[in-house]
């Protein structure tokens, strides 16, 4: 395909999708040069937080398939994979199937050598309600920067390609196993991958946007399903359009087999959990610190604070970004916020929960950006409840 051919679809496909979020184009900004190549062994926590990395964002992907908890035929995702490299050229990157180009991201380039500790760091991402797994690109880029390894499915049966309507009830039980499956993936990579036995997927960071936090999100860090929520649901009294469930698919969602214990850490970006099945208990089971971003112009904001209010016996931090609209946390379309601001400003706060949580920073950069006593920008209200 033609650079002509790819800048004219990337720019009618995203307008389309603009004009339908209600946010306009904003001018794009220029790809970053990227910094000296790094030594090897270099300390990944000595890059600054704040700036992009010194490497460029490698791109490739393929089909997993699995068999889902309350489900006995195979189910198929595609997975995309995001990791550092040197190199400075690849070739082209075209998301779900060839329907959105990523003119940063560099496909089938050469990984790097991890940095110290010889393995990279693990995130894994799920996309929100009709979406797909590079929507959030900007955030596994700047990860990628870093020496992170990034993972995200496309989850089959609702990307804008595939959404089946109304959902299945069969996905909302899938979607959080996606997740899963993407680590499951990485840990059996044929011996001949030059990712192989690479990436630590022992303690993974796990966020997700809109639909892909307020459940797979929450579901994957161990919060709990609310039994009367599920019956409800399986009942046709709201929440699941199908308003059916197969008593094996309604035991998956209470059995607590929907979580994963290599998720330490969670970001749901502009997801709540108040409008899933976990019920007003349900947060309390789940493992590891959680670090919500949402925004002020998305939706109502009311939404968020119940959340906060209703939110205990957890390490939770909320940063709410004055301006901030849905999309500030995926596609970037927003009328109110800068879009390349809200991106270093989401990027930023999500590293550094990272580098926390998952490569154990203590610095006072990331100890006092993760605090609220380092400001990134005046545009964010920050607020924390510990366990």
């Amino acid at each position: 395909m033609s650079t002509g051919m790819r800048y004219t679809l990337r720019w009618g496909m995203l307008l389309v999708l603009g004009l339908t979020l209600g946010c306009p184009m904003e001018d794009e900004e220029p790809i970053t040069p990227p910094m000296d190549p790094p030594e090897v062994g270099l300390d990944p926590l000595s890059f600054p937080v704040g700036e992009r990395g010194p490497f460029q964002a490698g791109w490739r992907g393929w089909d997993v398939t699995y068999v889902p908890e309350g489900q006995s035929s195979p189910r198929t995702v595609f997975l995309n994979l995001w990791y550092p490299t040197e190199a400075l050229v690849g070739l082209d990157v075209e998301y779900l199937e060839g329907r959105f180009p990523d003119e940063e991201a560099l496909g089938d380039a050469p990984i790097t050598v991890p940095l110290a500790g010889g393995t990279f760091p693990v995130m894994v991402y799920s996309h929100g309600f009709q979406g797909w797994g590079g929507t959030s690109a900007d955030l596994c880029r700047w990860f990628a920067s870093h020496g992170w390894v990034v993972v995200a499915p496309d989850h089959t049966g609702n990307t804008i390609a595939d959404h089946q309507d109304p959902l299945e009830t069969a996905h909302y039980l899938a979607k959080p196993q996606d997740l899963r499956a993407m680590l499951d993936a990485l840990e059996t990579l044929p011996s001949e991958d030059p990712l192989a036995g690479l990436a630590d997927t022992s303690q993974a960071l796990l966020t997700g946007h809109s639909f892909g936090a307020s459940l797979a999100t929450w579901a994957g860090i161990g919060a709990s399903f609310d039994p009367d929520a599920v019956d409800a649901a399986c009942a046709g009294g709201g929440g699941l359009p199908t308003g059916t469930c197969t008593e094996e698919q309604r035991s998956a969602f209470v059995s607590g087999e929907l979580t994963d214990e290599r998720f330490v850490a969670a970001i749901p970006l502009a997801g709540t959990i108040r409008r899933s099945f976990f019920g007003p208990e349900g947060h309390r089971t789940a493992r590891g610190p959680v670090l919500s971003m949402t925004g002020t112009n998305d939706g109502n904001p009311q939404n968020y604070l119940d959340q906060w209010e209703s939110i205990d016996g957890l390490d939770f931090t909320w940063l709410s970004l004055e301006g901030a609209c849905h999309q500030t946390f995926a596609l970037g379309f927003c009328n109110t916020l800068d879009v390349a601001e809200g991106f270093r400003i989401v990027n930023t706060y999500a590293l550094a929960f990272g580098r926390a949580h998952v490569l154990g920073d203590s610095s006072a950069e990331v100890l006092g950006i993760l605090d609220g006593s380092v400001s990134i920008s005046d545009a964010v209200t920050f607020s924390r409840k510990t366990e």
